[in-house]
C-alpha cells in the first residue's frame, strides 16, 4: 500500500529538479548563496518590582463656599410656628388670653396647646370671667340656697334623682354638695320604689 506522503513527492519531484537546475546555473555564473543565521532566542522576561511612587506633598484645597440648599416645606413650616410661640410668648405676661387671640388670630385651642407645651401663662383677667370675685360669691350664695332647699327636701323623703330634677342640677353637683356640707341625704334602696322623673 503506497501513502499519500509518498505520492506527493513524487508529484512534486518535476519542480524540484528544475528547482536544483535553476540553483545550478546561478552558482555557475558566478553567484553566491548565503545561508542565513538563526535569530538569537528571545531573552527571557525577567520580573522587576517597582518602586512605589513618592508621596505626594500635602496640599489643602480651599474649599469654596457652597450656598446653602433652599429650606424644605416642613423646615418652612417649622420655621413659622417657632415664630409665631415667640411671638405669643412675649404677648403673654402683658395680655389676657382674649386679648392675644384679637391681636394674632391664633385660636383659643391653639394658645392652650402652645401654652402647656412651652410652660407659660396668660395674664389674668382683672373683670369677670370664671374666677372673678363676684362670680365666685355668686356661686357660694347659690349653693347655700340650694342646701337649704336639700335639707327641706330631705325631711320630705324625696329621693336624689327627683331632687335633682327640682333643682335643676346634675347628679355629680348635688354629690359634691352633700361631700362639702356633710349632709347624710339616704339613696333609695335597691328594688324600692322608683319614680320616673
Amino acid at each position: 500500500m503506497i501513502s499519500n506522503h509518498l505520492s506527493l513527492v513524487e508529484a512534486l519531484r518535476p519542480a524540484s529538479d528544475e528547482l536544483s537546475a535553476q540553483v545550478a546555473e546561478f552558482v555557475a555564473a558566478g553567484g553566491k548563496i548565503y545561508v542565513a543565521e538563526l535569530p538569537p532566542p528571545p531573552k527571557p522576561v525577567l520580573y522587576v518590582p517597582q518602586e512605589p511612587p513618592a508621596p505626594k506633598p500635602f496640599v489643602r484645597r480651599r474649599v469654596e463656599p457652597v450656598a446653602p440648599p433652599p429650606p424644605t416645606p416642613l423646615e418652612i413650616q417649622q420655621e413659622q410656628r417657632r415664630k409665631r410661640v415667640e411671638w405669643v410668648m412675649e404677648l403673654a405676661p402683658d395680655h389676657t388670653q382674649s386679648e392675644v387671640i384679637d391681636i394674632t388670630g391664633i385660636g383659643r385651642r391653639t394658645l392652650l396647646s402652645m401654652s402647656k407645651e412651652f410652660d407659660f401663662k396668660f395674664k389674668r383677667s382683672s373683670h369677670g370671667g370664671h374666677n372673678s370675685p363676684g362670680r365666685i360669691k355668686a356661686a357660694a350664695e347659690r349653693e347655700e340656697i340650694l342646701v337649704e332647699r336639700i335639707n327641706a327636701f330631705k325631711t320630705l323623703g324625696i329621693s336624689r334623682r327627683r331632687l335633682c330634677v327640682k333643682l335643676h342640677i346634675t347628679g355629680t353637683t348635688l354629690t359634691r354638695i352633700l361631700e362639702k356640707h356633710s349632709i347624710d341625704y339616704p339613696k333609695s334602696r335597691a328594688g324600692g320604689q322608683r319614680c320616673a322623673a
